[in-house]
């Protein structure tokens, strides 16, 4: 590991190095390059407990690594698994100020020193285990909506919006984390006339992307392309795919783009008053 970025990466933690019970909430599932010879994996947690005190903290946080990315490498190194109580070394990171896109997560990062033992006995993270393995179900007409701890958040697939099979995540209330009424409400008022709210995002994405579909239009080699794209052609286009209400009753919406776009999701905000805010290209 290169002196300068193994130093870099130190200096965001304080030096002293100490042990700590962690529960998992995920697997390590990727990484970041750093100076095209290194990985930083990390892993999160939902809870901790630090072993000199003993204190129970309900807090996420994070414990993260450096690795060199060489072809011997066996993955990122530390085989976490979702919900896995595990001691580990390691040393607090050094706060900082966060920008507005950062996460409270990154004041509660853990440079990991050494995994010191997995599968540990502790009466506290084991029942706080257990919690969270406890499926929570939602169930109604559109379908059964499966309570998705990591994201706070139901999810539902397969659901029939106007012969379209989409997805659909349902934000958990403000105060509580195992209800999504508000959102749900939200979702029934909008399902009464599914026709009529799939047209008015549709003609919403035509009014805002039209214009940029035809410019993606002309650098198509596509013999078959057409000469021009219109509203109802944009409109019929189409497909919603996926449907995601806040407790608050703003809306995301990603539809399909018939390959106007080559591919990319057309995204759609309605805000919290159902007024639209804007349609974009995403992914």
């Amino acid at each position: 590991m290169s002196d300068k970025v193994k130093e870099q990466f130190e200096k965001e933690f304080y030096e002293e190095e100490f042990e700590l019970l962690v529960l998992t909430s995920e697997e390590c599932k990727g990484a970041i390059m750093l100076d095209n010879k290194y990985i930083n994996p990390s892993v999160d947690f939902v809870a901790s407990i630090d072993c000199k005190t003993g204190k129970l903290i309900k807090s996420e946080g994070r414990l993260t690594w450096l690795i060199k990315d060489e072809k011997s490498r066996n993955g990122y190194g530390y085989d976490f698994e979702k919900y896995g109580i595990y001691k580990v070394l390691v040393r607090k990171s050094i706060p900082i100020k966060l920008d507005k896109y950062q996460s409270e997560i990154w004041n509660n990062r853990f440079m990991l020193v050494k995994l010191l033992e997995k599968d540990v006995l502790n009466k506290d993270l084991q029942e706080l285990k257990e919690y969270y393995l406890k499926p929570v179900i939602l169930e109604n007409d559109m379908g059964t909506f499966t309570l998705n701890r990591y994201f706070s958040w139901f999810e539902c697939n397969n659901v029939d919006w106007n012969g379209a099979d989409i997805l659909i995540y349902l934000e958990i209330d403000e105060n509580c984390d195992e209800t999504a009424n508000s959102a749900m409400a939200t979702l029934l008022k909008h399902a009464k006339d599914k026709q009529g709210f799939d047209q008015k995002n549709r003609e919403f994405a035509a009014k805002e992307l039209l214009d940029l579909a035809n410019d993606w239009l002309e650098d198509n080699e596509d013999e078959d392309k057409p000469d021009k794209i219109t509203k109802e052609m944009f409109i019929d286009n189409i497909k919603m795919s996926e449907l995601c209400i806040s407790p608050d009753g703003s809306i995301t919406l990603f539809y399909d783009d018939g390959d106007m776009f080559w591919g990319h999701t057309i995204q759609i905000i309605i805000d919290e008053n159902g007024n639209y805010e804007s349609a974009d290209i995403a992914g």
